[in-house]
């Protein structure tokens, strides 16, 4: 009797998991059914599931994140729709709102995190921007864990290498590229965010731009890694003269870490320096202050140089660099100083002064490019493509 009470119950528990499973299943392969964003010829299309919302609509990056210009409408089966013109070729973000509330669409793998925001990636191919896609030919990213000595830190830093890249083949040497994030970001951000692998990837193919190394570290000197990882920030850390003027490790800890674990070319002609916003300041600092260690620099919507426009003190070079503009002759030793900004971007005034003093004074290999955008990942994208080209000639 306790035998077939066994059973039974067993037999029950196999039915309610299966029962459970299934709906598991059908609810799963439900939403997988509806294909949101969905392109054909010159119309993107969303689709969302949610039969008990009242409002919903998607927040696109090529509307200015607008809601109200993206309002879905419900159907009898609880699918929610709209359809918009194809924006121009670029890789875009977007989220759903549903009745207020902003979150990630479903049925699109594409997720991109920007700082503590996420939002869904949606590529359109062409132009410039299939640069952005993947290559046939890709190189790799590694993970790395290295020691900081100036705060006492193991931190984390991402290190792409190009396609054929072999760390015991001694005989060839990689030029190396540091390129740091902005504000808010971290060492995920130029690969996730910026698309730096796949840039590399496309443009070397191409023999556009020289086979290197790009050094992408975490230039928050109080974080160990991103902070998903949720490893709590350290408070004790070394005290700076200012939030672009903090990044010394890259040249105290990274290079060295960098020239001793790869096989790169050790000397100033293999090595570049660049960065958006926040690291765009902290690459002028890096360059300026190492004009014996870096030969190119790209400095990219920096916060520093522009700061009169969003706030802050009205930027003057000599003042950090005695000489700059008194005794040029001092710093004019780069191949490149690449300067950039967004069009739309009120950092812009601050960067094209710059870059007319430093042409002014006579500096060599300064080049300057504009976008259409804003302070924005697609001005930063285009802006990597350029200077990738530019360097290690």
């Amino acid at each position: 009797m306790k035998k077939t009470l066994r059973l039974i119950t067993l037999a029950i528990a196999l039915v309610t998991t299966f029962s459970a499973f299934a709906q598991e299943m059908n609810s799963l392969m439900f939403r997988a059914g509806v294909k949101s964003p969905e392109v054909v010829n010159d119309t993107v299309t969303f689709r969302f599931v949610a039969p008990k919302a009242r409002k919903v609509s998607v927040s696109a990056s090529w509307l200015g994140y607008d809601a109200s210009k993206l309002q879905m409408k419900q159907d009898q089966n609880g699918i929610w729709t709209v359809s918009t013109p194809k924006p121009a070729p670029e890789l875009y973000t977007y989220n759903i709102v549903v009745d207020g509330v902003t979150m990630l669409d479903p049925s699109n793998v594409q997720v991109q995190r920007d700082g503590s925001r996420y939002m869904n990636a949606l590529l359109v191919p062409g132009d410039y921007a299939s640069l952005y896609a993947e290559c046939s030919k890709p190189g790799n990213v590694e993970h790395v864990w290295y020691y900081s000595a100036e705060n006492g830190m193991t931190r984390r830093m991402y290190v792409y290498t190009p396609a054929g890249y072999d760390r015991n083949n001694k005989s060839v040497k990689y030029p190396v590229l540091y390129l740091l994030h902005g504000g808010g970001g971290d060492e995920d951000a130029w690969s996730t965010l910026g698309r730096t692998c796949q840039i590399l990837d496309n443009l070397i193919a191409q023999g556009k731009a020289k086979p290197m190394i790009v050094v992408m570290p975490n230039g928050n000197p109080n974080q160990y890694a991103a902070q998903t990882l949720g490893i709590p920030v350290k408070t004790d850390v070394k005290q700076y003269a200012s939030g672009f003027d903090n990044y010394s490790s890259l040249v105290a800890d990274i290079l060295p870490y960098i020239e001793k674990n790869y096989p790169v070319i050790k000397n100033r002609k293999g090595r570049a320096v660049a960065g958006l916003s926040m690291g765009g300041g902290q690459s002028f600092f890096i360059a300026f202050r190492n004009v014996d260690v870096f030969a190119n620099v790209g400095i990219f919507s920096s916060g520093l140089i522009g700061a009169s426009a969003i706030g802050g003190a009205p930027f003057d070079a000599e003042q950090h660099f005695p000489g700059m503009y008194t005794n040029p002759a001092k710093y004019n030793k780069f191949d490149v100083i690449y300067l950039a900004c967004g069009e739309q971007d009120n950092r812009i005034d601050g960067m094209l002064d710059f870059k007319q003093k430093l042409n002014d004074k006579g500096y060599k290999g300064v080049v300057w490019e504009q976008y259409p955008g804003a302070h924005e990942w697609k001005v930063w994208r285009r802006n990597l493509s350029s200077f990738v080209q530019l360097i290690f000639k």
